[in-house]
């Protein structure tokens, strides 16, 4: 699902006679590995301990050294991309019960992990690599790619709060949602209703259930569960996701994810439902206040120049741009996820 871009037929590379093409092909594959690795880790330890979720990771110096560096700047402020990979490898063990669902039996894990680390550590300090070494990673990879489809998928398979009023969240949105679920003298539930000519926004909020999560009665305050936000123009309007973005900056760290689309008509919040009701209430209504006066209809901020995924890639790691498939990979969307 996601791979390297192929280089061209005269590429730079070609230009640099030392360099093996299996180790170029195997440095590409580690990199989609541990690229996927950091994104499963972010989600899942802000789903599990919300503000606390770099709590005890280190990484102040690589990030201060980085940022020193102020002629040459990336946008990256993620804990989890300033961290080795062994770093990050005892994240996961340390917190396997947030994993487990995804990857292979730990100890098959830890056994494959050895030797793509061994791999990793090849190609990092420049030396030989072994005439197996891509095949092996590439056999890591197929071993873990339903896993991470499965991770993926989840994270665009919101369910909706039945009835709403049963949750504090989506009780007080359910009057910013023009078609809400509605329960039918059949007993079954349904989106009803009718939007108002004169509308200009729609909110709609509904949660995500992790898979390693227990399931319970509420996802206010819950350990494993994120609330699933979307907030929609209507009639023609875009957003100007740039003014949102910079009006909004205050309380990004709250969240999980910004997800930004290619029509710019809407934008998706992810937040940790552990941060309790009261909190995402505030952040939501913020949002929603926003939003009203950062959209209009025949926009002058018209990203043509500029593709919106462009946009999200100027900012850090916790705004998603349209490319990315933790914006639109879901359930019904069968595929292989690294192409291996």
């Amino acid at each position: 699902m996601v791979t390297p871009e192929k280089p061209s037929a005269q590429s730079e590379f070609d230009d640099v006679r030392e360099l093996p093409k299996r180790a170029l092909s195997t440095y590409a594959r580690l990199w989609q590995l541990e690229t996927w690795l950091r994104r499963m880790v972010y989600v899942e330890l802000r789903a599990l301990r919300a503000d606390d979720w770099d709590k005890g990771i280190d990484a102040e110096f690589p990030f201060k050294a980085d940022k020193r560096l102020r002629h040459m700047p990336t946008p990256e402020k993620d804990v989890l991309s300033f961290i080795t990979f062994p770093q990050l490898t005892r994240l996961i063990s340390e917190h396997w019960s947030a994993f487990d669902c995804y990857l292979p039996p730990q100890n098959i894990w830890l056994a494959k992990l050895e030797e793509v680390s061994q791999i990793r550590n090849r190609i990092a300090h420049f030396r030989s690599v072994h005439q197996d070494d891509h095949p092996r990673v590439l056999q890591f990879l197929r071993d873990l790619d339903h896993g991470f489809w499965t991770f993926c998928t989840s994270y665009n398979n919101p369910q909706p709060v039945l009835p709403a009023a049963n949750d504090p969240v989506t009780a007080h949105f359910l009057s910013y949602d023009p078609f809400p679920w509605t329960e039918t003298s059949d007993k079954k539930w349904m989106r009803i209703g009718h939007a108002d000519p004169s509308m200009v926004l729609f909110v709609t909020v509904e949660v995500l259930r992790r898979p390693w999560a227990e399931r319970k009665p509420s996802a206010d305050g819950a350990a494993g569960y994120l609330y699933y936000v979307h907030i929609g123009a209507r009639e023609g309007r875009e957003f100007d996701y740039a003014r949102f973005l910079d009006a909004t900056a205050n309380f990004h760290p709250r969240l999980v994810h910004i997800c930004l689309e290619n029509s710019a008509r809407s934008v998706r919040l992810t937040i940790p439902a552990l941060l309790g009701s009261n909190v995402i209430i505030g952040i939501v209504q913020r949002a929603t206040e926003v939003a009203g006066y950062t959209v209009d209809r025949g926009a002058s901020w018209s990203l043509t120049h500029r593709t919106v995924q462009a946009l999200a890639d100027d900012w850090p790691e916790y705004v998603l741009g349209p490319d990315n498939p933790l914006t639109f990979l879901d359930p019904g969307m069968p595929c292989t996820f690294f192409n291996a």
